[in-house]
């Protein structure tokens, strides 16, 4: 009799906080949890937002609520990283978001956005780089251009470069397939060359084909120091805006040779594209302090230029900017 009368007092109040504190606990354990619970948070968070305004409308006190709601979708965005890995399996937010009744709001429901956000944050976060590799691209086809007319190169080479540039210009409009055919018809002209044979580890590795991955991968460890590859690759990776996966793989790289300096640098880009300046800074010094020993003044000087930008925007490390608030702010 007891059980039941705790059942029928059970209000839609309790619901409430049950939810709030079941997604709080989702959010925070979401790497490996699997594609079940991320959808589960997903639900969660539909049925707050609905129950929220209404139990507000009904006059219920809900300041405590409020403050656990923040929190909450707090913990959702530092952790939507894996919270959009978790779905992958399912096709994505993308796929689901095609799936729903009702279409989601960005602005009400923000969390089946988390995809389109991330990429929006990457394309200001890179503004800067992208800015810096355009001028050196520039800088690159005119050397070049140079070179050849004083010094003729291997007809081939030149092909291979014309793939390469055409394979930069698709991953920056976001296709991965057209770069990939780009890369193997230059990979074709020149079969030894490191940098193609890393993009496509990346390239593949992000298009699923683990099958083409390890081959390259077997060649590429077999004939160069493992850290120099993993930090080729990482590199790779940042250029398509795999930000995880490079950072994943330049932290590899330093762990293999504390001195490679550009495992440094890209680590340091990494952590400046997930926001955390502090980390960025200081990998950003290390790159520095390392190129230098080494006499690399081409590492040293980029790595310089993304620690002014750094001191420039944020001050660090007294002034670190503040985590968006609940509207992606």
């Amino acid at each position: 009799m007891a059980h039941s009368i705790l059942r029928q007092t059970r209000t839609q109040a309790d619901v409430l906080r049950d939810l709030l504190e079941d997604s709080y606990a989702l959010a925070v354990n979401m790497k490996g949890a699997g594609p079940q619970k991320a959808s589960q948070l997903l639900d969660n968070l539909d049925q707050i937002a609905r129950l929220l305004p209404d139990l507000e409308a009904a006059g219920v006190d809900l300041r405590s609520e409020k403050v656990r709601w923040q929190e909450v979708q707090g913990a959702v965005r530092r952790h939507a990283d894996s919270l959009r890995n978790e779905l992958a399996p399912l096709g994505g937010l993308k796929t689901l978001r095609e799936t729903l009744a009702l279409p989601p709001s960005l602005q009400n429901r923000w969390w089946w956005w988390l995809d389109v956000t991330a990429f929006r944050n990457m394309r200001k976060r890179f503004l800067v780089g992208a800015l810096v590799i355009a001028s050196v691209i520039i800088l690159l086809v005119g050397g070049i251009w140079t070179f050849n007319k004083l010094f003729p190169v291997d007809p081939q080479v030149s092909a291979a470069y014309g793939h390469k540039l055409n394979a930069e210009e698709l991953v920056g409009k976001g296709d991965l397939s057209g770069a990939i055919t780009e890369l193997n018809a230059a990979l074709r002209l020149t079969p030894d060359d490191p940098d193609i044979l890393t993009m496509l580890v990346a390239l593949y590795d992000l298009t699923d084909q683990e099958e083409r991955v390890n081959p390259i991968g077997k060649k590429l460890y077999a004939e160069f120091p493992s850290s120099i590859v993993d930090s080729n690759i990482a590199q790779s990776y940042m250029v398509v805006g795999a930000v995880e996966k490079a950072l994943s793989k330049s932290l590899q790289a330093v762990d293999e040779d504390p001195k490679n300096a550009q495992g440094y640098l890209i680590a340091g880009m990494a952590y400046e594209a997930k926001g955390d300046t502090h980390l960025a800074y200081r990998y950003y010094r290390q790159a520095a302090d390392v190129a230098s020993a080494a006499g690399d003044h081409q590492t040293e000087a980029f790595a310089k230029i993304r620690l002014a930008t750094l001191l420039q925007k944020a001050q660090v490390p007294t002034q670190i900017p503040d985590p968006p608030d609940v509207n992606g702010n």
